[in-house]
């Protein structure tokens, strides 16, 4: 994955520094009507990726004593637009998503006489998302190279968890089914390489999401819960880079 990363800055500078010296940038684009970055009737593809990884070993943190945690989290998204517009695309987008936590141990240190611990917790669960999307494109000034754009998108996801803690005959496991629907903002930056390639990195800041999760723990014990509401976060941690392609028809 960090090589994925890798591969992405280098197309970012390699986008920066493609004019030769003294060789002013031009995507042969007219500006009479302000920049296009993506003409009417055109199809975009590409896909968007994002990855974190943690890792503690006895780590200390206030009255967090011994941690010992590894955990990761994946997304990919392909995508697929169409422009009806100068600078403005319609489509589908498909995201996977899949993270893992495993806590070894992990112990609260509140005085000598009061203290907790915990360990042998292992949780894993993966989701699937099917989105219809709105992208619409704002130059920044005259530049052809440099944009920014705003993802809105209606998304539908359903996912399965695993939760298990304990050894032995005191294992217990937890098995959920979730259904996820929600409206999300994505802004972000393109860089384009030519008239056809372009990288891009964004964030997510603004949602408004229903979420039910139903759950089975032994194979018995039946239970589920349900969330709804709005956000708005910046988290600097999951920004998603990519590569998209356009093609004029």
């Amino acid at each position: 994955m960090k090589r994925v990363y890798r591969i992405l800055f280098l197309s970012i500078v390699l986008a920066i520094s493609l004019p030769a010296q003294g060789q002013k940038f031009d995507r042969g684009i007219s500006l009479t009507e302000g920049p296009v970055f993506i003409p009417k009737n055109s199809f975009l593809f590409g896909g968007t990726v994002s990855y974190q990884n943690y890792g503690f070993d006895d780590y200390k943190f206030l009255v967090l004593e011994d941690m010992n945690i590894d955990a990761y989290s994946l997304k990919a998204s392909p995508f697929l637009y169409f422009s009806v517009a100068n600078n403005q695309a319609v489509g589908l987008r498909f995201s996977y998503g899949r993270s893992m936590a495993k806590l070894d141990e992990l112990n609260l240190s509140l005085g000598e006489d009061m203290a907790f611990s915990l360990g042998d917790v292992y949780n894993i669960k993966q989701t699937y998302y099917g989105s219809l999307a709105y992208r619409y494109y704002m130059p920044i000034g005259n530049s052809l190279r440099f944009g920014l754009f705003a993802d809105m998108s209606l998304n539908c996801g359903i996912g399965q968890g695993k939760f298990i803690s304990g050894t032995g005959e005191n294992i217990v496991g937890t098995y959920q089914n979730i259904l996820d629907l929600s409206i999300d903002v994505i802004p972000g930056i393109a860089v384009f390489a030519s008239n056809e390639i372009a990288v891009e990195a964004s964030v997510g800041i603004l949602g408004i999401g229903y979420k039910k999760v139903t759950q089975v723990t032994n194979q018995v014990f039946e239970g589920s819960y349900e969330t709804k509401g709005a956000n708005f976060k910046i988290n600097f941690l999951t920004i998603n880079l990519g590569i998209n392609i356009v093609l004029p028809i």
